[in-house]
């Protein structure tokens, strides 16, 4: 089976997601532009997750959930689960990770939590961008235990990538990298032999969801399948729907 798929979406729980974007709103906008999968990875948090959930129902998508996280060196890593719970499980773990820094609304931007009504539920007091206090090296395995696919993101990127960062790829980084879909071709030549690549959009706004996707060519979707498809090089990346 072949997955369009878009991993990297920031819904309106995102201190820099626009509150435009509802999990609704996303899936609504995913069907549209023709992706069949889609992840939503939030800032340091998963709970708009049981609204995307329900939304990707409605409209006949599949879906994992999971965040985007900041390492205490800065890099942004995805984190990837099968399931809303096992999302956020996580998610209340990096929580008490963060600064205890409020969030601002009014300069660093709503943090809303919904539901798949596009209700207002909460807003979360804590200020989601900040980087966590783990180190690049101790993520892998926190995602592991926890059931997760661990993917660092945009690494090609001049901030907030791996490479930027650190000025190199250290071992932990894993066997699959989230690249940008303009350097998709430099990064291959450096790191396609020896790594798996993948484009998503990692949208802030309806109109870029899908402007990056990856066809993954799996045997069901689940993370497991979907991880085995990676590995096996069963992915095509820098596609648009």
């Amino acid at each position: 089976m072949k997955f369009l798929c878009d991993f990297h979406l920031h819904s309106c729980l995102s201190p820099c997601g626009s509150l435009d974007m509802s999990p609704s709103a996303i899936a609504r906008a995913a069907k549209k532009a023709g992706l069949d999968a889609i992840a939503l990875t939030d800032h340091h948090s998963a709970l708009n997750a049981p609204a995307f959930a329900a939304a990707c129902r409605r409209e006949d998508l599949h879906a994992l959930y999971g965040m985007e996280i900041c390492t205490a060196e800065e890099i942004h890593c995805l984190a990837l689960f099968d399931t809303p719970e096992a999302a956020l499980g996580l998610g209340t773990f990096l929580y008490d990770r963060l600064p205890d820094f409020p969030n601002i609304p009014d300069k660093l931007g709503d943090q809303a939590v919904v539901d798949e009504s596009d209700g207002v539920l909460d807003l979360v007091p804590r200020y989601l961008g900040n980087a966590t206090d783990l180190s690049f090296i101790q993520l892998p395995g926190l995602v592991a235990a926890h059931g997760g696919l661990f993917i660092p993101a945009h690494i090609d990127r001049p901030a907030f990538g791996v490479l930027a960062q650190l000025g190199l790829l250290p071992p932990e980084s894993g066997p699959i990298l989230e690249v940008t879909r303009h350097r998709l071709p430099e990064m291959q030549s450096l790191y396609g032999a020896s790594r798996t690549l993948v484009t998503f959009s990692d949208a802030h706004r309806l109109a870029d969801i899908g402007r990056a996707a990856t066809l993954i060519e799996a045997d069901g979707f689940s993370l497991s399948a979907l991880r085995d498809a990676l590995l096996a090089r069963r992915a095509t990346p820098g596609l648009r729907p």
